[in-house]
């Protein structure tokens, strides 16, 4: 009976596969989720300008 291999080079070369794919993957998801809190924010203030008659939230405080 033959003398089973060993799975420790394997396992870490699907580790090592794993966490280089992941690691450049997670960068551009980053980007893109970065890019949408921006448009997000920037369309939220633009939707509050709108409502208030284009004055700041600061400016209505005061009147």
């Amino acid at each position: 009976m033959p003398a089973p291999k060993s799975f420790w080079p394997a396992l870490a070369g699907f580790l090592a596969l794993s966490f280089t794919y992941t690691a450049v993957v997670a960068r551009s998801e980053g980007s893109a989720v970065d890019g949408a809190r921006t448009r997000w924010y920037q369309q939220k203030q633009r939707g509050l300008e709108a409502l208030s008659g284009g004055a700041t939230a600061e400016q209505q405080l005061h009147k």
